[in-house]
């Protein structure tokens, strides 16, 4: 079959939108996974654990509007943030290798684009750490395939915790 230049004018035109379309749709898309990533990093300046929680916005205020029983503005109002911070810093945690709940502080959030970032902090035990036991709820309480990925940086290396399905509280040892 011989194809004319209007016809091969016609697939190229048709290839073209394809891969335009489907580059519209690949934002759209890649955010349909549910996931969060969580830093926990040991300042051996400050003798601090930092901890820093990066969420989807869009997901934040869902998770708002669903406490509030409301629309929420994350952008546009510090205490819906506020909000936020206090339900995440209500469902992370941090235990010594014995079970020992270690007390988070609550530092604040800010906005970064499309993310909400959370920040807490807690002071070294007394003694060093061997490991830690981290529970990682928030989100996962509210969607099934919620996946929240957290990276632990210690020492100059780092370990990686994944709450997916039924983990609630996972380990590990330095």
């Amino acid at each position: 079959m011989t194809r004319t230049p209007d016809d091969q004018r016609t697939r190229r035109t048709l290839i073209v939108i394809s891969i335009l379309l489907s580059s519209l749709a690949l934002p759209l898309s890649a955010h349909q996974m549910r996931a969060a990533m969580t830093t926990v990093l040991f300042n051996e300046r400050t003798e601090r654990i930092e901890i820093m929680h990066r969420f989807f916005l869009h997901d934040a205020e869902q998770v708002v509007g669903q406490i509030a029983g409301r629309g929420a503005d994350l952008v546009g109002t510090a205490d819906d943030r506020q909000r936020f911070a206090i339900y995440v810093h209500e469902r992370f945690e941090i235990y010594a290798p014995d079970g020992e709940r270690l007390p988070l502080e609550l530092r604040g959030t800010e906005l970064d684009g499309e993310f909400l970032w959370v920040y807490q902090t807690v002071a070294f035990p007394a003694l060093r750490l061997s490991g830690l036991q981290i529970s990682h709820r928030a989100l996962r309480d509210i969607w099934d395939d919620q996946v929240n990925t957290v990276n632990v940086e210690h020492t100059g290396s780092v370990r990686t915790l994944t709450f997916r399905g039924a983990a609630t509280r996972l380990s590990l040892s330095f």
